[in-house]
């Protein structure tokens, strides 16, 4: 999938309909303003994030590549981010589970869901990072 012709579609449709994309009904999407690791410049990168409770999680699949998404690249590099989601925008910092704790998120997700699975396998022998999004006060 070609993730850079998406990608403007899809942030236009985010921003004109709160939020809503078609193609990703009943799906949640957020959108991350983050800076790149090397170039500096402003990169905004829509994902589908595991919601619980208040908490919210974003796994680096990269729909099953194995090279790591370019976004969780740059936020390693700065992770310090603005996020667009549920109508709001906000600062957060973007952290990086424990190898432990995302494994253990990664396989309780994926007992309920057949893609996460299938991005998985494809994936291996890669490390599938997971991160956790905190707002900022």
């Amino acid at each position: 999938m070609d993730w850079r012709k998406l990608n403007p579609r899809v942030i236009a449709e985010f921003r004109q309909n709160a939020g809503k994309v078609s193609g990703f009904e009943g799906l949640p999407l957020i959108l991350l303003q983050t800076k790149g690791a090397r170039s500096g410049n402003r990169f905004d990168v829509p994902l589908i994030p595991v919601l619980e409770d208040t908490r919210i999680f974003l796994f680096g699949t990269n729909a099953g590549s194995p090279k790591q998404p370019i976004w969780a690249l740059n936020v390693l590099a700065h992770p310090r981010i603005v996020v667009e989601y549920d109508g709001r925008v906000f600062d957060a910092i973007i952290e990086p589970l424990s190898s432990v704790d995302a494994d253990v998120r990664l396989a309780q997700c994926a007992q309920g869901s057949e893609q996460l699975q299938q991005y998985l396998a494809n994936a291996a022998p890669r490390v599938v990072p997971v991160f956790e999004v905190c707002e900022l006060d």
